[in-house]
């Protein structure tokens, strides 16, 4: 309800900055229209930062993804508009007029569809072979140690071969959109940790045996994500499996990521950005979200000071979760943006109209059994430096457990910050991204960020963290350096490096090194190959450092679209 109450706001007495005061019948159309999200490993985002960084793009919103295909029309006909504006073509780079080349072509239907074309299509959007091979012990747990494989929608993985073959379709029709993205997944026995581990981790958790890590050694289908979707004047409604990715950067943001299973929700989306007349001009193009879903997994939780639960079994009435996200862009070049989650009811405490509305508006951070509610508070924002705009991108993500703002509470928040140099210098094709995370000592107990006393499984669904990879007490950096050879084609270098504190399960490290090579074979199809090795040393785990090597190939076809 809250939802319908804010309607009339954005839809009235709001405008985009790059929206004209009267627009014309088909743009009225398209504000109506439906449209499916891009997933956030897309090429196309990479495409809209150095479109961004260039200057071309100044209303995109890359804290709040992923965005629908709508909205990547939107910033290619921002991005046109500013090239025209800076003159002769030949004055442009001609990497700029590549990239706007090809998410012209990608995005094509929906360009035409801004311009008056129904909304009617209905395609296979991908088919998707992957082969993921790991010689040596793969970490797993990202809850209590670490993880091999981050950011990949929960995908389970073990010591051995583990394949993927899935298919991804969408529908449009006006205002009705559909999504579906299956698979069919094989996934190899991850190794079992030893029973001085199951008795550490049940003690870090107050259970009284150790929770289970994610399922492994499997084969079977699994939907990664599906929904449908309703848009009415930009406002867009979608229920169904989905993910979301708030936060700038590359390797994880601090609260919602996709490195576990999307979550099954309903989530309303401003996807067009809007404005607040007369002084609210002063914040610039805003973009809201917000999502009610319900989570999977949970094996844990406490009621009423005792720990109820049995390891490898999800009980019956899981918690929910809800959050909130608002975005400003009160200049071209600078970004910020505040968001919210909160696990409420479940097992002990149900879902009532009051515990929703409590869980809502509440601003407490107890925990106790009249207020079961898990809250999180998290703020991150983007600036294009001075005197290097057109080069150099700095961001900062962070989010506090347990208490009301980071910002006020700087020693007892996890943070994350960032820099991007879209191109190095006489290197045109060749961009570095870097980040930091550093999840400073709590005074409550070991492994208090993505925890709770009541919520004993933590921040997980489907037993992973929805949260960043660097876990409950780490510190740590990834870099990336990326040599662009076209839009879709690329060669990667990277490096992953965490450090997990002695007081949380006896510490431990991990060091990732990885290559990998993006090539856009045709238009239609896509090879990506990645080889990683990883050395790590988790005294819970092994009492010598181990290493592993995981190499990955997957093949992608994507037929042309069919329109009717």
């Amino acid at each position: 309800m809250l939802l319908l109450t804010l309607i009339p706001l954005l839809q009235g007495q709001a405008q985009t900055r790059v929206q004209p005061a009267a627009p014309s019948g088909g743009e009225m159309e398209a504000s109506g229209m439906a449209s499916t999200y891009m997933p956030i490993e897309s090429w196309v985002y990479s495409a809209v930062d150095r479109l961004a960084a260039a200057g071309y793009i100044q209303t995109a919103f890359v804290g709040l993804r992923p965005w629908t295909r709508m909205d990547f029309a939107r910033l290619i006909v921002e991005a046109q508009e500013q090239r025209s504006d800076a003159g002769f073509e030949e004055q442009i780079d001609p990497q700029i007029l590549g990239l706007m080349k090809d998410l012209s072509l990608e995005f094509a239907p929906e360009l035409r569809r801004q311009d008056g074309e129904r909304n009617r299509e209905a395609r296979i959007e991908s088919i998707d072979f992957r082969s993921t091979t790991i010689h040596g012990t793969p970490l797993t747990d990202g809850f209590h140690t670490a993880q091999t494989i981050v950011n990949d929608y929960g995908r389970a993985y073990g010591k051995g071969e583990n394949s993927y073959s899935g298919l991804t379709a969408r529908a449009t029709y006006g205002p009705f959109a559909a999504y579906i993205r299956a698979e069919v997944q094989q996934s190899a026995l991850a190794p079992q940790a030893p029973a001085t581990a199951d008795a550490a981790i049940a003690a870090a958790d107050f259970t009284p045996t150790a929770a289970l890590g994610p399922h492994t050694g499997f084969t079977g289908g699994r939907v990664i994500e599906a929904y449908v979707s309703y848009t009415l004047h930009n406002n867009q409604f979608t229920f169904g499996k989905q993910s979301l990715w708030w936060g700038p950067g590359n390797g994880g943001p601090l609260l919602m990521s996709n490195n576990a299973a999307p979550l099954t929700m309903l989530r309303y989306d401003r996807v067009r950005p809007f404005e607040i007349p007369g002084p609210g001009r002063l914040l610039g193009p805003i973009r809201f979200q917000a999502f009610v879903g319900r989570l999977t997994g949970q094996q844990f939780i406490d009621v009423d000071g005792v720990s109820v639960g049995q390891s490898g079994v999800s009980f019956r009435d899981q918690p929910y979760i809800h959050g909130e996200k608002v975005s400003f862009k009160p200049t071209p070049d600078f970004e910020f943006s505040v968001s919210r989650t909160t696990i409420f009811a479940g097992m002990g405490a149900p879902f009532t109209t009051h515990s929703f509305l409590s869980s809502l508006f509440s601003g407490s951070t107890a925990n106790g059994q009249t207020d079961p509610g898990d809250r999180r508070v998290a703020i991150d924002a983007q600036y294009r430096l001075p005197g290097l705009r057109n080069w150099l991108t700095g961001y900062i993500d962070a989010f506090s457990d347990d208490e009301p703002f980071p910002l006020v509470y700087p020693s007892k928040s996890a943070w994350s910050p960032g820099l991007y140099l879209s191109h190095v210098p006489h290197l045109s094709h060749l961009d570095v991204r870097v980040e930091g995370f550093l999840t400073p000592r709590r005074i409550y107990f070991p492994g208090f960020y993505y925890f709770n006393v009541h919520y004993l499984s933590g921040y997980t669904n489907n037993r992973e963290l929805m949260g960043s990879w660097i876990g409950r007490e780490s510190d740590g950096f990834q870099l990336w350096s990326t040599w662009w050879l076209s839009s879709r084609s690329s060669l990667q270098a990277s490096v992953r490096h965490a450090t997990q504190s002695a007081q949380f399960l006896h510490g431990g490290n991990l060091l990732d090194l990885s290559l990998s090579a993006d090539i856009a074979l045709k238009r239609d199809w896509q090879l990506r190959a990645t080889a990683q090795e990883e050395r790590w040393w988790f005294p819970l785990l092994s009492n010598t450092p181990t290493h592993n090597l995981a190499a990955t190939i997957q093949l992608s076809y994507r037929p042309a679209p069919r329109s009717f």
